[in-house]
């Protein structure tokens, strides 16, 4: 194999694609990078038992063949070339590559391709293509939802629904629930759990200027991603996802409407007298026209904030952890947010009046007043 290709574009798939391999790779084999030459292109690949990502980009063939290479060697070697554009030539005899690349040259040593699996392929049977900055809309305002707990697989993934013209997209960890749907086109019904790892893999490749279609397909167990030139394909999370519909109160007792900024910026500062890790609950108690926000600890002392807003509803009391909150406010595009309660221990659900299309859901921590 021969071949000569721009570098940045080089070290960019290569980036892209090696973010497939795991970090603990189960076998040496999939600790490599496969590159291989197909109908005057260069094709990057690299894999691991759950997913798998292959990059094309424009090359000069000069003598077609594959190659597969450790993939820290190479990527750490690509990002640090200086020069435009670099070339890379097997040596059959010794098993090595040449990487030249303006006055550097350097070798490599190879793994036997042999030994590197097929690329899987995924002739899907049900299939939906969705515009970019749709299915980036989606992704960012369910995937915080997730769980990160992998003992809990099934939570963390994206459900992920399309049926009745409308793409559903719901994340949760079980203490807090975020649904986002938009207007989609569909034939008929799909359904299935996403990694969460693959819906970030398909937001890092949507940062082009020109707008991007993004095609899923479905076949059985496993998805494939085509965003352009690169390819993703996954398996899907098992499993059956819990009725999220079953989470979200029919109605509500107490409304509370609040501007969105002034709420977030309140509950990061009260939040700071908090003293619990990761887990700062910030005690809110809700009155006509007004919402006290509180907290403290022995260490640290106590934050107090009061902040307009229009009630509808008897008084409550109600705390959460400080950062499921915020997480909802930073992903709100509203001036305002409107939380609708029950009880001090219901489901609390939170939403925009100017966006009608995502509900967020969370549960309030036992504390007392």
């Amino acid at each position: 194999m021969i071949i000569t290709c721009n570098t940045s574009e080089l070290n960019k798939a290569i980036q892209t694609a090696q973010r497939a391999i795991s970090s603990k790779p189960s076998t040496p084999i999939f600790s490599c990078i496969h590159l291989l030459t197909k109908n005057d292109k260069l094709v990057i690949q690299a894999m691991d038992l759950n997913m798998a990502i292959s990059c094309t980009i424009d090359a000069d063939v000069s003598e077609n063949g594959e190659i597969v290479v450790n993939a820290k060697h190479i990527s750490e070697l690509i990002r640090k070339l200086s020069s435009e554009t670099v070339t890379i030539s097997k040596n059959q005899e010794n098993k090595t590559i040449k990487v030249a690349s303006g006055n550097s040259e350097y070798q490599l040593l190879l793994m036997n391709e042999d030994d590197y699996p097929k690329f899987p392929e995924v002739d899907g049977k049900q299939s939906i293509t969705i515009e970019d900055e749709k299915i980036k809309e989606l992704i960012k305002k369910t995937i915080f939802s997730c769980s990160t707990d992998e003992a809990r697989p099934l939570f963390t993934g994206i459900l992920v629904e399309a049926k009745d013209d409308k793409l559903t997209f719901v994340g949760t960890n079980t203490h807090r629930l975020a649904v986002k749907y938009l207007p989609q086109a569909t034939t008929e019904p799909m359904s299935m759990i996403i990694p969460s790892k693959v819906l970030n893999e398909i937001s890092r490749n949507l940062t082009g200027s020109l707008p991007q279609e993004v095609t899923i397909s479905l076949l059985n167990n496993q998805i494939m991603v085509v965003i352009d030139q690169v390819v993703i394909v996954s398996r899907l999370i098992e499993g059956k996802f819990p009725d999220y519909n079953k989470v979200i109160p029919a109605k509500f007792a107490v409304k509370c409407q609040v501007k969105a900024k002034e709420l977030a910026a309140a509950v990061e500062r009260v939040a700071l007298f908090s003293t619990e890790g990761d887990y700062s609950t910030v005690k809110m108690s809700i009155g006509k026209g007004e919402m006290t926000l509180t907290s403290s600890s022995a260490d640290v002392g106590t934050g107090k904030e009061v902040l307009d807003c229009s009630t509808e509803g008897d008084a409550l009391n109600v705390a959460f952890n400080a950062k499921y909150i915020l997480d909802i406010l930073k992903n709100v595009e509203a001036e305002e947010v409107l939380l609708s309660m029950n009880t001090s221990l219901s489901p609390v659900c939170i939403t925009a009046p100017e966006e009608n299309n995502y509900i967020y859901i969370v549960t309030p921590v036992r504390v007392v007043f």
